[in-house]
């Protein structure tokens, strides 16, 4: 009997151990963000190690932006003028980094992969740019499946630059349909692409500047490739 109760009194132990482990690591609740000053030193110390730019700092942080309890979006400026952004994810109980670019082009940002309502656009430009409003653009190529003709399907979200000089927007929902139908084929014929325009409706041309990026932890972005009025419909 006694061994019994010792069994029982072991495995309770462990189990309470494990829990406990699991709890702290992968279920407690995200602590909060950092401040700005820790912010810029956090995106700091990996850009400069492993970017272009070795004496590139953070001078302002712009914005947070939380994705969802576990992910942010933080655009800053650096001490030469440079717009970028820095992806975060909460990790191993502290909030990390887990990307961070001076080229600060629209991507699409998978907060969870396989998950289309969470996926996001994010940018960060210089807002002295010429450049009256932003289009982002969802595009699925003409295909033939099971002997079914597939049309072109174009889809755009437009903005007002100089009230969106950067931003973390969700993707519309009638993207996410289009999306959705992606996530299980084994090839994907959605593309994503943007522009800049004038006030005429010409593009712009944004040329990056000192452009250094890093990434420590796995992030899953979509490039979103410039655009020109030619290659729409």
């Amino acid at each position: 009997m006694k061994n019994v109760k010792r069994m029982i009194v072991i495995v309770l132990a462990v189990s309470l151990i494990a829990f406990g482990f699991v709890y702290w690591f992968k279920l407690a609740p995200a602590g909060p963000l950092p401040d700005d000053k820790a912010a810029a030193k956090e995106i700091n110390g990996p850009l400069n190690k492993m970017g272009t730019d070795e004496g590139l700092q953070v001078e302002s942080i712009l914005e947070t932006v939380q994705a969802d309890d576990r992910h942010a979006f933080i655009p800053f400026e650096t001490d030469a003028g440079v717009r970028g952004f820095s992806l975060w994810v909460w990790k191993d109980h502290q909030w990390k980094a887990s990307s961070a670019t001076t080229d600060g082009d629209p991507v699409i940002w998978k907060v969870r992969p396989g998950d289309p309502s969470s996926y996001r656009v994010v940018w960060s430009l210089d807002p002295a740019e010429k450049v009256d409003r932003l289009v982002f653009y969802l595009i699925q190529k003409r295909s033939f499946q099971n002997e079914a003709y597939q049309p072109r399907i174009q889809m755009e979200r437009e903005l007002p630059f100089a009230e969106h000089p950067y931003g973390s927007i969700k993707v519309p929902e009638e993207w996410r349909t289009i999306i959705r139908g992606e996530v299980d084929e084994s090839e994907a014929r959605v593309e994503f692409g943007w522009r800049s325009l004038d006030s005429s409706g010409e593009d712009v041309f944004i040329e990056g500047q000192g452009q250094s990026s890093y990434l420590r932890y796995e992030d899953h972005q979509d490039l979103m490739m410039p655009l020109q009025e030619d290659e729409l419909e």
